[in-house]
């Protein structure tokens, strides 16, 4: 056997000029194929982590009766108890009790129909971060004659307005009256969605719960969990100890997001086979071409005794070691590519990266693969390889020696 790679190892070298081609074939395939699946990954990964940590959480509680109507009227009962409880879980990193109501947004310039989510500052520090995100001014650190309002960047854009601006919020109170009230503008975040920012503003709970008559309101309790992984055990749990309560995890709430993770990897795969696939038909003319210009030399081997079992193993070898020669060249490469790439980012501002926030992707990736895709990789490497090798290796073992010898 160690016989037969040695030899198979200089057949492939006896045209060192088209086996580089084909080698050299594979290793650009690759590393386009990973520097794509990379990028993409990078870019749901981003989308997840901004979705899960920055907005949604991985649970949510609820009222039946605001998940239809988004009314102030649907307050959780003992909401602030329920917070507590859920903040002494040994599974919950961070709980966070919020005031959420539909409304209104106007400036002098604009009115926008938005979402008002009346929160906790030390609460939502905790689960979403979102202090981090302030690009103006500051998260909810200053006082006033105003109640303080924290907006997005595109709503501040389109209400004209900055820190230190006033606008009205109009929403309904726990009657379902009409409350009109005017808000200072404290600070100004930023999202990878253009949506979110526009849809979104935070004021205090205080504030909130005071102009709506009910100190104590809570419509909707985010839980944010240690491992990541047992979101589905822990809704299951949280369901049978809140009956009364619609808990839906984020796979319920982010469905679209869901679907994206669970067909990333099975798309970037067929992605890296159609590209193996294409490659494979180069790979397979090489070896044909070898043992067609091998034919003479090959009949005389099995003429004097070597096995067709043989022939055929040496050709399969040949090509199994060409491919992988160029594969892991490619996986080399491209995992070198993807962790530089992975620390520096890639900017797409430049070329009209900005328009992917509308969309809800950052216009900075961060391209990232699992060592595990690799590892799939190069099996398909190995299985395309296969394929390729064997028309020819059949193609070797039925020459006539007799027929072959006298071929010039």
């Amino acid at each position: 056997m160690r016989t037969l790679i040695k030899v198979a190892w200089r057949n492939i070298w006896r045209n060192p000029a088209r086996s580089s081609l084909i080698v050299a074939a594979i290793t650009v395939g690759l590393i386009a194929g990973n520097f794509i699946s990379a990028a993409s990954v990078g870019w749901v990964n981003q989308s997840f982590e901004d979705t899960i940590e920055r907005r949604i959480s991985h649970i949510q509680l609820h009222t039946p009766g605001f998940i239809e109507e988004g009314e102030a009227r649907h307050r959780i009962e003992g909401g602030l108890t329920i917070v507590q409880e859920l903040q002494e879980h040994p599974a919950v990193l961070a709980t966070a009790g919020r005031t959420v109501l539909d409304g209104m947004a106007a400036s002098p310039h604009f009115s926008a129909g938005v979402k008002i989510n009346g929160i906790n500052r030390e609460w939502e520090m905790n689960v979403t971060g979102l202090h981090e995100k302030i690009e103006n001014g500051s998260f909810f650190t200053e006082e006033g004659r105003l109640p303080s309002v924290v907006i997005g960047e595109t709503l501040a854009g389109k209400l004209r307005a900055d820190v230190g601006s006033r606008i009205v919020l109009t929403f309904q109170d726990v009657e379902g009256e009409m409350i009109s009230a005017s808000f200072r503008i404290e600070g100004i975040f930023t999202s990878s969605s253009t949506v979110y920012e526009e849809r979104i503003v935070f004021v205090q709970t205080q504030d909130i719960n005071e102009l709506i008559g009910d100190t104590d309101a809570v419509t909707e309790i985010a839980v944010l969990l240690y491992d990541h992984d047992a979101y589905k055990h822990i809704t299951e749990e949280l369901r049978q100890t809140y009956p009364e309560l619609t808990i839906r995890n984020w796979e319920d709430l982010a469905p679209e997001l869901a679907l994206q993770l669970g067909m990333t990897e099975q798309a970037l795969l067929w992605i890296i086979a159609i590209i193996l696939f294409a490659v494979g038909f180069g790979l397979l003319n090489t070896i044909l071409m070898s043992v067609l210009e091998r034919t003479r030399e090959l009949g005389m081997l099995m003429a004097i005794g070597m096995k067709k079992m043989n022939v055929f193993g040496m050709v399969m070898l040949e090509t199994i070691m060409l491919s992988m020669t160029g594969g892991i060249l490619g996986l080399i490469l491209s995992f070198g590519l993807v962790r530089y790439l992975h620390t520096i980012g890639i900017d797409l501002s430049a070329v009209g990266g900005e328009n992917l926030r509308e969309f809800g992707y950052s216009p900075v990736v961060y391209p990232d693969l699992e060592m595990m895709f690799y590892f799939k990789v190069a099996m398909l490497v190995v299985v395309f390889a296969i394929l390729a090798a064997l028309y020819p290796a059949v193609k070797a073992v039925k020459l006539v020696p007799a027929e072959a010898v006298r071929q010039e």
